[in-house]
């Protein structure tokens, strides 16, 4: 089964649900702003230092969730991938129902810092879950094969372009580790070091009430950068003036809270950006009420876009920009008019 495609589809989502936000955001999380904040993921533990990029997702909590319950399709999520289908009908796995948390943790090529690891791969996946280690064994043998790594069982599947493997590997009969690459030595690698800086973790830790959260080291920006098609030197110096992006998300009675922060180099940068960010909101909310706009677009998108641009709060607090957001169900129709279009 080609498992990197759903760590892959899980990073997509939450990249697409960033872009929706339109600006750089964050939850506003503190410890004491959050109902039974829980503590550092427990995955967490078994993931190297160091990483560039660490996406958590608590889909247990999600599913429990009363902003879940009422979405307006409650159908199986369709996935159109005749290897996953397999993969479900051999092993009984479906990850909708079966996994709760998931964490991915990258090291994309450039953006690492301190890490001097050789083995070290681009990502790693860990998954909690339930599995049956049998049936997820004998698939395994019949579409990679078994190798043994570190006193463990690692089963192996062969790349898209079969040059290579990925790594998988049990860490307990509730989780289970995906590497890239053909070792799991990459994941073993965070015990040699328990020391080592690790930025990423330090600002997951600001949001450990959140049932999702990306944080990403934000990647040298080309020259010819121009969001929107506007090619401005002010925006392009504040846009590279962001080093680190956390996007939250937090499940709160039938609504959901989600934000993202931009984290500047300096306070001057942060304070023009949320300028620059409140300019751009003034500039959206004209445009959203042109009567040729609410002609052409149809109520639930006008009411989801007019809800963020009204009441979603800009802020700044020392090098950190934030907008904290709430929306309601109505935003789990969007899909549902996209089809109907």
């Amino acid at each position: 089964m080609q498992r990197w495609k759903k760590a892959a589809l899980i990073g997509a989502g939450l990249t697409a649900f960033a872009i929706a936000g339109a600006a750089l955001y964050r939850i506003g999380f503190r410890r004491s702003d959050v109902a039974n904040a829980s503590p550092a993921p427990a995955l967490f533990s078994e993931v190297p230092s160091g990483a560039a990029t660490l996406i958590y997702a608590d889909l247990a909590a999600i599913r429990a969730s009363a902003f879940y319950q009422q979405r307006p399709d409650k159908g199986p999520i369709a996935m159109p991938d005749r290897d996953y289908a397999d993969f479900v009908q051999s092993t009984g796995f479906d990850f909708e129902k079966d996994l709760d948390s998931v964490v991915v943790a990258s090291w994309p090529a450039g953006m690492s810092q301190g890490q001097n690891n050789p083995h070290l791969r681009e990502t790693i996946v860990l998954a909690e879950g339930r599995f049956d280690r049998r049936k997820i064994r004998d698939y395994a043998l019949r579409e990679g094969k078994l190798d043994r790594q570190e006193g463990r069982d690692v089963f192996l599947f062969p790349t898209d372009d079969h040059k290579s493997w990925n790594s998988v590997s049990f860490l307990d009969d509730r989780r289970i580790a995906i590497v890239q690459g053909p070792s799991i030595a990459p994941l073993l690698d965070h015990q040699n070091d328990p020391t080592a800086s690790d930025p990423a973790r330090e600002r997951a830790a600001r949001v450990a009430g959140a049932a999702v959260f990306a944080i990403s080291r934000v990647p040298p920006l080309p020259d010819n950068f121009s969001p929107g098609g506007v090619q401005s030197a002010q925006l392009l110096n504040l846009a590279r003036s962001v080093q680190w992006v956390t996007l939250a998300a937090r499940p709160d009675g039938n609504d959901l809270r989600v934000s993202l922060e931009g984290e500047c180099q300096t306070a001057t940068d942060a304070l023009e950006l949320e300028a620059a960010l409140e300019m751009l909101r003034m500039f959206g909310r004209a445009g959203l009420e042109s009567p040729k706009t609410q002609q052409s677009m149809d109520p639930v998108t006008y009411g989801v876009l007019e809800n963020i641009l009204k009441n979603a709060g800009v802020s700044t607090s020392a090098q950190q920009v934030r907008i904290q957001m709430e929306f309601t169900p109505d935003i789990l129709k969007l899909g549902e008019t996209q089809k109907a279009k």
